[in-house]
């Protein structure tokens, strides 16, 4: 447990604005993928993979004359676009910029090395999460120790799900979603059946969201079975309003100390959680 990177040097109700501002940028980065990946029936080719190396959320590889991810970096916060050695091609620090600009940045860089123009302007999402940065307001992070702790909470997180993948056949790759920016794997217990209606337990990790504003993991049932009695977990709380899941927050963990004590919480919630979540599927 000595990769273990100690949580809790930023009280976890102080990560909301930095979370929110980051969010947002990721977005510029996420409409390059949504254009010039491969669709994929789950829209993974907007999402991100984790890269210790690099240390930061990346897309898949676009082909191109000189093939690149886009990525966004977390502490130090910036857009990156990388070669396939990770090493930085070009790159963008967010403080002081606009959403826009991050977006006409993403637009030329990438045309840039795909040696054309896009085909359609970089989509804008929807449905976020409303901030300023969202309608012009300059992303203003600097002098807050905000950002370097949430890439700890990703960095320990892809290492958790990465781990709990290996010991559940079944499960899906590690990504990072950019619509709720939560990062997670799916068991599927059905791998044969109709995703519509096959069983599954999502497992994941939310840096925060509108109904809970700090981070937390979660591990999610599907389908949901009603009248059911909900088993123990080693940790954590079940959230029965609005969804069924199980829910260690970050309170409940980074307390726990360090030399690993926070990895050993989580890594039992989550194992008792996906217990519980195969009884109540069964």
């Amino acid at each position: 447990m000595s990769d273990w990177e100690t949580l809790g040097a930023v009280e976890p109700r102080h990560l909301v604005e930095a979370r929110q501002q980051l969010h947002w940028a990721a977005q510029a980065v996420a409409a390059v993928g949504k254009q010039l990946l491969p669709h994929q029936p789950d829209f993974s080719e907007q999402s991100f993979t984790w890269m210790a190396g690099p240390r930061v959320l990346a897309q898949g590889v676009v082909d191109g004359p000189r093939p690149f991810h886009a990525a966004i970096r977390l502490a130090e916060p910036a857009l990156l676009l990388l070669d396939e050695d990770c090493e930085i091609l070009s790159r963008m620090p967010l403080e002081g910029r606009t959403l826009e600009e991050a977006f006409e940045w993403v637009r030329r860089e990438v045309e840039a090395l795909l040696g054309r123009p896009l085909e359609k302007p970089l989509e804008r999402p929807e449905g976020l999460p409303e901030h300023p940065v969202a309608t012009g307001a300059p992303f203003a992070l600097a002098g807050s120790a905000a950002p370097a702790e949430l890439e700890r909470y990703y960095a320990g997180a892809d290492r958790l799900l990465r781990g709990l993948r290996e010991r559940n056949p079944g499960a899906s790759p590690v990504r990072c979603w950019p619509h709720h920016f939560d990062l997670a794997t799916l068991i599927l217990l059905d791998p044969e059946a109709d995703p519509e209606t096959a069983r599954s337990i999502g497992v994941g990790f939310s840096p925060g969201d509108e109904g809970r504003l700090e981070p937390y993991f979660y591990v999610l049932p599907w389908p949901r079975r009603a009248g059911d009695d909900l088993p123990a977990l080693d940790g954590g709380a079940w959230n029965t309003e609005g969804w069924l899941g199980a829910v260690l927050e970050a309170a409940d963990f980074t307390t726990a100390g360090s030399n690993g004590a926070q990895r050993g919480r989580i890594e039992r919630f989550l194992n008792s959680a996906v217990q519980a979540c195969r009884q109540l599927l069964a």
